[in-house]
């Protein structure tokens, strides 16, 4: 799956990247300026349970859902799970679409073949922002059944609801930084190109 996966995104190009980027940024954005924090007012200012990274415990989420009002549960069950329906899927494609270029990069600056992107590192970290994506519903499916339960919610299932916010969160953490470490070998290895072109035309000049 994952080779045909890769195969697939090795047309992906920048404005691509872009156009996945700017969609999953603008529903981002429009959850943490407008959905989030009028959810989170009708909790009594308490956090929404996608926005804490390191779970959340039985006490907390019964507390949540007894504050959270009619109207925070209409925002939560129509507005937010709806936007993050769409945003784990393009938020997903945009971390894919910046391995693939980054990848891309490197080949093209080391001056090496795109067969790289089959290597056991690759296939581990293209799997990254898709185990974030997939957990990210798991997420979700088990916060919608949370909210209909409301205060009665089942112990078991805020378990698996933190479990798996936990999952996505540590999955999401490490995919960024082994695109900064890519980022930091590219700037290296164009550093070390770049001296070796200026040893090169130095000797040619002498």
């Amino acid at each position: 799956m994952i080779n045909r996966l890769a195969k697939g995104l090795e047309t992906v190009t920048f404005k691509l990247w872009l156009l996945f980027l700017l969609m999953s940024q603008s529903i981002y954005a429009i959850m943490q300026s407008y959905s989030i924090p009028r959810i989170c007012q009708e909790a009594g200012g308490l956090q929404i349970f996608d926005m804490n990274p390191l779970g959340y415990t039985y006490e907390y989420a019964h507390k949540f859902l007894l504050q959270l009002s009619e109207e925070g549960y209409t925002l939560y069950l129509h507005v937010q799970l709806p936007l993050d329906i769409l945003f784990p899927i393009l938020n997903g494609l945009t971390g894919l679409s910046t391995f693939i270029l980054l990848l891309r990069l490197y080949n093209k600056v080391k001056n090496t073949s795109a067969s790289s992107i089959y290597s056991s590192f690759s296939k581990a970290a293209l799997a990254l922002p898709l185990v974030a994506m997939l957990f990210d519903y798991l997420e979700n499916i088990m916060i919608f059944m949370m909210l209909s339960y409301k205060a009665a919610v089942p112990i078991i299932l805020v378990y698996a609801a933190s479990t798996f916010t936990i999952i996505k969160s540590i999955s999401t953490l490490v995919f960024y930084i082994v695109v900064i470490a890519i980022l930091l070998v590219n700037g290296a290895a164009w550093i070390r190109s770049r001296s070796k072109k200026e040893q090169t035309d130095g000797e040619f000049r002498d």
